[in-house]
């Protein structure tokens, strides 16, 4: 950053190291570890950006990265509302930085990958997924003496369990590997595989439905990429343009982003390096705001809340701490309530592109899908399709569960989701697969 000359600098550095076990048929059939580190140089010359990278820290490659990027910013147009890098400011993080997730011992892993498979194979069942465990840092410096850095750790788990034609998912992460319970997540994954029934093929239509965290998540994942960054609001493809203050969804309903809170996968600042602001989204079912970067806040006349994504991104802010406030039921009384619906546990193949102004998405149900008849489970479903608003369904909320449960991919490092259940009056079912 020093040796650069340019009227703005910003440099930001990632590194990750991952431990990685894949298993099924009750052998590990890839260990591996990986190791990346990504340099990401931007430049302000004259009010034009370049932005280049590197894939290593060697000096020299490193100043070959920054002519890159001071020679495109020379053949790029200038942009008239180009905001300054960040102010002055420090920030170190470490405190989600454990030895004992970082060091995993693989003998370990080994050792509680076969108690898995036996006590798999002891419920007479198959095992399959993923262990996986490793550490993230990220460091962000700029030209007006900004410098920021942050380090964590991150251990999760992916098991699917299979018995007859039934199988069964579950996943779990935590900063602390020892944290990380896989007897639990394996007690799960069985419950959802371990019937005595085959799946039904239900009549195509409207269903009453209990989602649970992991299907949340993945909805509201897609309104964070479709919804809530300043872009698609400018864009207009938002369902929050033009309605910020108005009633949007059922009043049992708040969702914020918040990269502070220590019940995620916290992370103190951005990648331009601006401190993360907590950005309530909706409140109490009213639109209530939306995250911003330096450069779309310049256009709003708002303050970064500290959202921006990786100089090469092209996608705009996007919130990646998205967490929904809980309600007041467990989820066995949701279920007791219910007297016919379908208990969904996740999503797959989930498209929420359809018509992004409605939330409008289809995707398909997976494991562990039940039909609820007068407040009991009283089997397994096949595969369906849903085409469903999903801004309608949360008009339609019956409850919230008031437990939580942490949604994250393990392999990236970055971005989560806290989610409840939530039981939804109405849900529509378009399709099905017989598979």
């Amino acid at each position: 950053m020093r040796q650069t000359k340019a009227d703005g600098v910003s440099v930001c550095a990632q590194a990750s190291h991952r431990q990685v076990f894949r298993f099924a048929h009750e052998a590990i059939h890839q260990d591996l570890r990986q190791e990346t580190v990504n340099v990401t140089v931007k430049v302000m010359v004259n009010r034009r950006v370049g932005i280049a990278s590197a894939d290593t820290l060697d000096p020299h490659s490193l100043g070959r990265c920054v002519r890159s990027a001071l020679d495109i910013a020379a053949h790029t147009p200038p942009q008239r509302d180009l905001p300054p890098v960040p102010p002055r400011h420090h920030i170190q993080a470490t405190s989600d930085y454990l030895p004992a997730t970082a060091n995993t011992n693989p003998a370990t892993c080994v050792d509680t990958l076969k108690h898995l498979f036996r006590l798999c194979k002891g419920a007479g069942a198959d095992l399959a997924g993923s262990l996986m465990s490793g550490a993230d840092e990220l460091g962000v410096v700029n030209s007006q003496g900004a410098s920021c850095y942050t380090a964590s750790t991150i251990a999760g788990a992916k098991l699917v369990t299979m018995y007859r034609k039934l199988s069964g998912f579950a996943s779990g992460v935590h900063r602390d590997i020892n944290q990380l319970d896989l007897e639990e997540l394996l007690k799960r994954s069985l419950r959802q595989s371990l019937h005595r029934l085959e799946p039904v093929t239900l009549p195509l239509g409207t269903y009453e439905v209990i989602l649970e965290p992991e299907a949340v998540a993945e909805l509201i994942e897609w309104l964070g990429s479709t919804a809530f960054g300043a872009k698609s609001v400018e864009e207009r493809t938002s369902f929050l343009a033009g309605r910020m203050g108005e009633p949007v969804m059922d009043r049992q309903v708040t969702l914020m982003d918040d990269g502070n809170d220590r019940h995620t996968l916290r992370m103190p600042f951005d990648f331009e390096g601006t401190p993360k602001r907590k950005v309530m989204l909706i409140d109490r079912g009213r639109a209530a705001g939306i995250v911003y970067d330096a450069t779309y806040g310049a256009r709003f006349g708002h303050p970064s809340t500290g959202h921006a994504m990786p100089a090469d991104d092209v996608e705009g802010p996007f919130p990646l701490h998205l967490i929904m406030a809980p309600g007041t039921r467990a989820v066995a009384g949701m279920v007791r309530s219910c007297s016919r619906g379908l208990l969904i546990p996740r999503f797959h193949y989930v498209n929420g592109l359809l018509n992004p102004r409605e939330a409008l998405m289809t995707g398909l149900t997976r494991e562990g899908t039940f039909l609820i008849e007068e407040g009991k489970l009283v089997g397994p479903v096949t595969t369906m399709r849903f085409t469903q608003s999903i801004l309608e369904a949360l008009n339609h909320v019956i409850s919230i569960s008031r437990e939580r449960r942490l949604i994250a991919d393990p392999s990236t490092g970055f971005g989560c989701a806290l989610m409840p259940t939530i039981h939804l009056k109405q849900f529509h079912f378009t399709g099905r697969s017989e598979n």
